[in-house]
């Protein structure tokens, strides 16, 4: 794990006395200590070194992994046995069935990186709350405190906005303004042309167009707000995947359901975030709190936009200019991906079966959406 300073214990083979050689910690004896920020680490050496010998009962340096996790589940009777095996093995790093000093003060140092960063800590559990089921919120804020120490914040749904406003503010420019729906840039190289589908990349840089600053703005909002949870709890490569599964997935379902329509916007990649956490919440759902409302609440906004779609297409036969497919194929894509890529650390049987069928679902899917744009050639427009 990444700190501030550098560390090696170990009990050496031979005694010393408290006036050898480390001076700087006369109670530590038969400890080798070498850091580079000494205030931080003494305290926390003063404070554990005594701790850590009563549990190394028999003095041979190393505390048996089960004797440390039944003394913890004493300690707090709220937190789950398997979170707490689990916590007590990932620390065993050299996987002995000990933890020795290091391992122990490792283990230390991730409860300790709350109290050290009390804003980081804030941040992780607000993301977790949104996105985790109780029984796993602490190990996750513990692991996230540790990942993000060092590293950036969340930075990919930032970074994929700020792209996308780029782009529309340079098509804004070179079409000599914009209003709230309008104009689409439909000869950039990067909108969804449905007469020049030999070039695949459109398929997926058409998130990066959007028509009017009504459109752009409600992407990015969404997904900002469902975005940065579930990559501060699940990491960015996951969410990554996730978007990109959603966006691939509704140009491919636009291509086969409107073969003659533009696409433009990041929607499906945008739904995609919002059925991924529909599929977090599945696989959790006697642990969320108030998982019955966050169900309704998903159901209701992908309802909506369904139930508008089908309304104004075969009811009013009016064009909105909404890519309804793409939202519908994108949020199909967020699901059955998530349920594979997301994390879950309490992992129940069903729940593996639900992941082979949800991966054999989205396969199946993706498969047929690429073979019919390959295969049935009269279904869309000849190329330009």
């Amino acid at each position: 794990m990444p700190t501030t300073g550098r560390h090696l214990y170990g009990r050496q083979a031979s005694s010393r006395s408290e006036h050898s050689d480390n001076q700087l910690y006369p109670s530590l004896a038969g400890t080798d200590i070498e850091m580079s920020n000494l205030g931080e680490d003494a305290a926390l050496l003063l404070k554990w070194k005594p701790i850590f010998d009563q549990f190394d009962s028999d003095n041979d340096g190393a505390i048996p992994l089960g004797e440390l996790a039944s003394v913890l589940k004493r300690a707090d009777t709220s937190i789950p046995s398997s979170v707490i095996n689990e916590i007590v093995s990932m620390a065993d790093r050299d996987r002995n069935g000990k933890l020795d000093f290091r391992e122990f003060m490792t283990l230390v140092r991730n409860h300790d990186l709350a109290m050290l960063y009390p804003k980081l800590n804030m941040m992780m559990r607000t993301a977790a709350y949104v996105v985790v089921p109780r029984g796993e919120r602490n190990d996750v804020v513990k692991s996230g405190l540790e990942e993000y120490k060092c590293c950036p914040p969340p930075l990919l749904m930032p970074l994929l906005s700020l792209i996308e406003l780029g782009v529309f503010i340079y098509y804004a420019v070179e079409m000599g303004g914009v209003g709230p729906n309008g104009p689409v840039p439909f000869k950039s190289p990067l909108i969804y042309d449905p007469y020049k589908r030999y070039e695949a990349w459109r398929f997926l840089s058409y998130m990066l167009i959007h028509s009017g600053f009504i459109h752009i703005g409600t992407n990015i909002l969404v997904q900002v707000v469902l975005g940065i949870p579930l990559e501060m709890v699940h990491s960015w490569w996951r969410v990554l995947i996730i978007y990109v599964a959603g966006v691939i997935a509704g140009s491919l379902g636009t291509s086969v359901v409107d073969p003659t329509v533009y696409l433009a916007g990041a929607s499906g990649g945008v739904y995609a975030l919002l059925l991924a956490h529909l599929a977090s919440l599945i696989l959790n759902w006697k642990e969320m709190e108030f998982a019955i409302w966050r169900l309704l609440f998903i159901v209701i906004l992908v309802g909506v936009d369904v139930g508008t779609a089908v309304y104004y297409r075969y009811v009013e036969n009016v064009d909105t200019k909404v890519g309804y497919a793409a939202h519908f194929a994108g949020a199909i894509a967020g699901l059955l991906v998530g349920v594979n890529v997301l994390r879950n650390l309490q992992v129940e049987r069903w729940e593996k079966v639900v992941r082979w069928i949800c991966f054999a679902m989205y396969v199946a899917l993706m498969a047929a959406l690429i073979a019919i744009n390959f295969l049935w050639v009269e279904h869309f427009p000849p190329p330009r």
